[in-house]
């Protein structure tokens, strides 16, 4: 997804966490530094990211299944229909989509289907390794994180003071997670095929311009970060509770409907791993229900145009593709920074040191 996509979605979250009512040191967290820790939600894009350790950075943004050949693991790459639905639980709209759609027979989900990323080079490995980073550094927060962390971070006592973590670091790694969570959700990221690899005036890369251009400008770089950070723009600032206004705002674009506003607990042992793969194999499902293997295969060469197979080809279809994948990017963010919250645990008990 592109700068503008990464940044609304992640503020939306945010709005959605504070519209619930449950997690309010988390939002008392993250709401006061939105604006400048928004950077988060997008810089992993970023060339330079690469010089952070990303080398594979490419890899580490995408889950891309297809059809698995070998015979002794098959079982582990197939999971049928109910049992993918199942594990996304309650309030996704993904769910809901694949579970009143019947484009997908019983033969295409008992098939076997497996990415191949190289090790350790994968979205759901991001995930998880963006997620164990915000424990970490949750555990040596400053006075200002210390305060509303659910229990009290032990390993202060053995840190120096310049090397606690700040409010705005500590939201800025959530913002970081956003983008991974985010891009789970995209099902050109998580297809294989030709046809979903990132070409000019193609499908994934007309897809996420189409998106950003629907969210439009009040989120765009140069627009959200407040007026110090700025490279270009002039004009009238908006305070944080202006730009999550605007955030429910782009709900309508899309007909999103977030009913009661409740923020399911993770499913599946509550395991951001697992959870970020079950979110691809529907992102990938959407993809063969917009790309039909029977039209296009798993190994053709056909890209087709964004514009013919859906802004014009089926824009009713790409309506409710888009209600889906960006109403989940939005709540599976809220799913993913609750469970780190409300799961944190201190390391050590007061006065005791952590174990060797």
């Amino acid at each position: 997804m592109e700068q503008i996509a990464h940044t609304w979605i992640a503020i939306r979250a945010i709005a959605l966490l504070a519209d619930e009512g449950q997690t309010s040191t988390l939002v008392d967290l993250l709401k006061p530094h939105a604006r400048e820790s928004s950077v988060g939600a997008w810089i992993p894009d970023r060339t330079d990211a690469r010089r952070a350790g990303a080398r594979a950075m490419p890899d580490n943004h995408v889950l891309k299944l297809a059809p698995f050949k070998g015979r002794e693991q098959a079982k582990r790459f197939t999971m049928v229909k109910k049992d993918l639905l199942s594990n996304l639980g309650e309030g996704r709209q993904m769910r809901t989509y694949l579970k009143g759609n019947d484009s997908l027979d019983e033969k295409w989900w008992a098939r076997p289907y497996k990415a191949d990323p190289s090790p350790g080079q994968h979205l759901a490995n991001r995930a998880m390794a963006m997620g164990t980073t915000i424990s970490d550094v949750l555990a040596f927060g400053d006075d200002g994180v210390e305060k509303l962390l659910p229990g009290e971070p032990q390993l202060r006592p053995y840190m120096h003071p310049d090397c606690l973590t700040e409010e705005a670091a500590a939201a800025m790694y959530f913002f970081m997670l956003s983008h991974f969570v985010a891009d789970a959700c995209m099902p050109c990221h998580c297809d294989n095929r030709v046809l979903t690899s990132y070409a000019k005036g193609k499908v994934h890369e007309a897809w996420e311009k189409h998106w950003a251009k629907a969210i439009g400008d009040p989120f765009e770089e140069d627009t959200i970060l407040p007026p110090s950070m700025r490279r270009t723009w002039t004009g009238t600032d908006q305070g944080v509770d202006g730009v999550l206004q605007q955030a429910r705002d782009v709900d309508n674009t899309f007909d999103i409907d977030f009913g009661s506003n409740a923020v399911p607990a993770m499913t599946e042992k509550k395991d951001l791993w697992l959870d970020t793969v079950y979110v691809c194999r529907a992102s990938f499902a959407l993809s063969c229900i917009a790309f039909p293997p029977d039209t296009y295969g798993y190994t053709g060469k056909a890209t087709p145009s964004f514009k013919d197979s859906l802004a014009q080809g089926d824009p009713d279809l790409l309506v409710e593709l888009d209600r889906a994948v960006m109403h989940d990017a939005v709540l599976n963010t809220a799913i993913a920074w609750k469970h780190l919250w409300t799961g944190f645990k201190p390391s050590a008990k007061e006065g005791k040191k952590p174990d060797a």
